[in-house]
């Protein structure tokens, strides 16, 4: 099976006629139970759902909030500029010894007002510069040459292949992110456990990679950025990270008795906040067993239905009428 065999999640209709139909995955697995959800065999290319993995690869974050710009997927807002230019001079990097693609802001507001000035693109820019800028730095800590840190034959790529590779303990596949870094494939049964892992290995190192997202969400993404909403929204009990072409993973951490959560979705018709809201929307508005982070976040998904649905549409979701 793979993302063409996929059902439909969520679609609009018109007085009682269908117009838009989504299709895509939801993966669930609460922790101690079986994952459920589409084939768990699926194939995901991971693309910025890794940027964790890399974050504790490099090893060199410390505890201030800038540090938190180097696992984001980040909108180039004056907040992101200014933690940016913090991890450059720790890294001492400059633009020259990047090598993501240049280009402007995710941020359309930003965006504008720097074509309106004239200015030229810049890698700084880049939503993934922050995890470039971070593997510099982790070069200069660790001794390795900062020439093709990009490449998967450098040190830095090495321990991060080594940290998936006991993370996951199967063969994956590595492929080249957008970004120009390594990115991984692998079946969303193996995604989710290495979520659900994220959410609550005591290691000193991951507790506090969730203490800097939970703390910073607007510097791991931006404002009006789907996962830095869900995060504040979960008042430190949910981590959530936007991929390209269609990917959110969205992780509770634990809450008294209750155990975490994960769900993963993918839209396959690529990258839609308002789907991908729906997507999440269409999941766990159906679900009876959320904890209570996750049983939360859909009250506050619920709340902010009106952006995502047409004014002149009705919202269907999953099983779609006939």
């Amino acid at each position: 099976m793979n993302l063409t065999d996929t059902k439909p999640l969520f679609g609009f209709q018109r007085k009682g006629i269908l117009e838009v139909l989504v299709h895509g995955a939801v993966w669930w697995k609460s922790k101690g139970q079986p994952a459920q959800g589409e084939d768990l065999e699926i194939p995901v290319i991971t693309r910025s759902l890794l940027k964790p993995w890399q974050f504790l690869a490099c090893d060199v974050a410390g505890t201030d909030a800038f540090w938190a710009v180097g696992m984001a997927s980040h909108s180039a807002q004056p907040q992101h500029i200014e933690a940016l230019d913090a991890l450059a001079r720790i890294g001492h990097a400059s633009e020259d010894d990047l090598m993501c693609p240049r280009g402007y802001p995710l941020d359309w507001a930003a965006a504008a007002k720097l074509r309106l000035a004239g200015e030229k693109p810049r890698r700084l820019h880049h939503p993934c510069s922050g995890k470039h800028l971070l593997m510099v730095a982790a070069c200069r800590k660790h001794g390795f040459p900062i020439e093709n840190y990009w490449h998967e034959d450098h040190p830095i790529q090495e321990r991060l292949f080594g940290l998936i590779g006991r993370e996951v303990g199967e063969k994956v596949t590595w492929a080249t992110d957008g970004c120009g870094l390594p990115t991984v494939a692998m079946p969303a049964r193996v995604l989710l456990q290495m979520w659900e892992k994220l959410g609550t290995d005591s290691n000193p190192k991951v507790v506090e990679l969730r203490r800097l997202w939970t703390q910073n969400p607007r510097l791991v993404g931006g404002f009006r950025r789907l996962d830095s909403d869900l995060v504040e929204a979960g008042r430190g009990k949910i981590l959530a990270k936007e991929g390209a072409d269609g990917l959110l993973a969205v992780q509770s951490l634990a809450d008294g008795d209750e155990p975490s959560a994960t769900c993963i979705v993918k839209i396959d018709s690529g990258f839609s906040v308002p789907f991908l809201a729906l997507g999440l929307w269409s999941h766990l508005s159906t679900r009876t067993d959320l904890p209570r982070p996750f049983a939360e976040l859909t009250d506050y998904l619920r709340s902010r239905l009106e952006e995502w649905v047409p004014d002149d549409q009705e919202l269907v979701i999953s099983p779609i009428p006939s």
